[in-house]
């Protein structure tokens, strides 16, 4: 039982960060940004996007220029 006491305090305090963050990536105003490697949901497949330097948000997609400019 007492596993199950620390598996819900334990959810209940990533529910907690990951509002935190939320709030925090909706009021940045995403002026910083850099192209970098994103994880793509749980798996190990990553995808080139646009991410806010300031508070990690995915905010685009590169352009097919920009994409290459990157990759040199």
């Amino acid at each position: 039982m007492a596993a199950n006491k620390r598996v819900e305090k334990l959810l209940d305090q990533k529910s907690k960060i990951e509002r935190e963050l939320r709030m925090m990536q909706e009021n940045c105003s995403h002026s910083e940004r850099a192209i970098k490697q994103v994880t793509l949901g749980e798996g190990c497949q990553t995808s080139t996007r646009w991410v806010c330097n300031e508070c990690s948000a995915v905010v685009g997609y590169p352009s097919e220029v920009e994409l290459e400019k990157y990759l040199k």
